[in-house]
């Protein structure tokens, strides 16, 4: 889950935030879209991978939401772990089934798919080995599901703690970016098939000795119709009294696949979001890096977004992004204070329908006058990434109460689930509710997002017991 991925690589940095426990044209925000039920209409999976399942603590499970003329209907929707039937599996304590996600039609046969990450799972005698599944779309929505061979089994733990979609190589085959426990990720070429077969796989380095990649995304920087591959990772650096350094990578699609030999050095974060911003058919690259200077040079106070244009030669990265933001940037709500944790998620999607991407950034540890890590979000409008809106549980008709760490904001998606063309908004509070968690769901209009028809549901509305669980994580739709 991208929260605890935040607050654990904080902690580990000796900051104070800790937790317990498609080819680009203009306005394209995202690779793939995911309608697993061939509708029409766009729908949203996430998951609770700390959720209780049959008994075991944190074996966790995943949820598809289906998109209706309406938006999202927490009636119509499907709720599967390793205990499902159809599902490679069993639901064992500390699997965290659902902890990464990554959607695309991997079979290519018009419904979209649903790879599901469960590093904590024990692989025979290997502790934490890891797994991931692909969940498949049909008519009836997402049933069944096929493992996805780990190529270097026991050389690495925790395979599938990272999950993204591209096609890398640009044969009009989605390809699956796996991320492990450390440094070591690759890339699944397609075609996917359900008795498990699947392409070649390549291992993707980086450009450096590094000990962690944080986040993992897939966009088209450079309008060459493949996909290329953002990472970002931690190094040390002996002469920072931290000891450790946020930094980025980009490497560009080709006919091999993402190409390592060129790679192109970008901003440090935590999250990453790839859409178009500026209508050029390019996809920019938002970096969301909740750092503070203390922790590393990268950083900033209460945290910050680097977006970064993409152009014809690929991410335009140099000393002049596109935008540079924190809580003390002209156009964005709120106040820069330390440990906000600013830019904790982002999405990239255009909500007004203006031909430009707008910017959703969770802000999961923002205090309130009356709760410590409430947490809140924002909207800014594409292409000039202002007219900045604040959301949280003490806006007017947003359901429920700011407490103290909801991290309202955990996640945020910006994607259309009732087919207007325009983006709708999700957003979760990972921790709501003790650690349960809950989900919120907001239109999109021309004049932006609005609360008016807004939905919040939680375990409860898909028939699943509450308790700890951070249902609501890893938002994809």
């Amino acid at each position: 889950m991208r929260l605890l991925r935040i607050a654990t690589a904080v902690a580990l940095t000796g900051g104070l935030l800790t937790l317990a426990a498609p080819a680009a044209t203009a306005a394209t925000t995202k690779q793939y879209t995911a309608d697993f039920n061939g509708d029409g209409y766009g729908d949203i999976a996430f998951a609770a991978p700390y959720a209780k399942v049959g008994g075991k603590g944190m074996a966790g499970y995943v949820a598809v939401l289906y998109g209706t003329k309406n938006g999202l209907d927490p009636a119509k929707h499907t709720v599967l772990s390793q205990n499902t039937t159809g599902v490679p599996g069993t639901a064992e304590a500390e699997d965290t089934f659902g902890e990464a996600l990554a959607i695309a039609d991997l079979d290519k046969d018009g419904y979209t798919d649903l790879a599901v990450g469960a590093p904590g799972e024990d692989v025979g005698t290997d502790v934490d080995g890891g797994s991931v599944t692909v969940l498949w779309g049909s008519a009836s929505g997402v049933k069944g599901g096929t493992t996805v061979k780990d190529p270097a089994v026991s050389s690495h733990d925790n395979w599938g703690s990272l999950l993204t979609t591209g096609d890398f190589d640009g044969d009009a085959r989605a390809d699956l970016a796996v991320g492990t426990g450390g440094t070591k990720s690759y890339v699944i070429r397609g075609g996917f098939t359900r008795s498990g077969a699947t392409g070649t796989v390549k291992r993707i380095g980086l450009p450096e000795t590094a000990y962690s990649v944080d986040a993992m995304k897939a966009g088209d920087t450079d309008g060459d119709k493949k996909s290329d591959l953002v990472l970002t990772y931690r190094t040390h650096n002996t002469s920072h009294a931290s000891g450790s350094w946020s930094r980025g990578v980009a490497y560009l699609g080709s006919a091999a696949g993402p190409d390592t030999s060129s790679p192109r050095p970008l901003n440090g974060g935590t999250s990453i979001a790839l859409g178009d911003i500026d209508g050029d058919g390019y996809d920019e690259i938002a970096l969301g890096n909740v750092f503070t200077e203390e922790d590393d040079q990268s950083g900033s106070l209460g945290g910050r977004v680097v977006v970064i244009r993409g152009s014809a030669g690929g991410p335009v990265n140099g000393d002049a992004p596109m935008a540079e933001l924190t809580q003390s940037s002209e156009g964005v709500a709120g106040t820069d204070e330390a440990g906000d944790g600013f830019g904790g998620a982002v999405s990239i999607g255009d909500f007004n329908a203006d031909g430009h991407g707008d910017l959703a950034i969770g802000v999961p540890f923002e205090d309130t006058t009356q709760a410590e890590d409430a947490g809140a979000s924002m909207v800014l409008v594409g292409p000039r990434l202002d007219g900045g809106r604040a959301i949280s549980q003490d806006t007017y008709d947003v359901p429920g109460t700011s407490e103290s760490t909801d991290y309202f904001g955990s996640d945020v998606l910006l994607s259309d689930v009732n087919g207007d063309g325009r983006a709708d908004y999700t957003v979760t509070a990972g921790f709501e509710n003790e650690g349960t968690g809950a989900v919120w769901s907001l239109h999109g209009t021309t004049s932006g997002i609005t609360t008016a028809g807004i939905r919040s549901f939680g375990p409860g509305s898909l028939g699943m017991s509450s308790g700890y669980g951070a249902f609501g994580a890893g938002l994809l739709g």
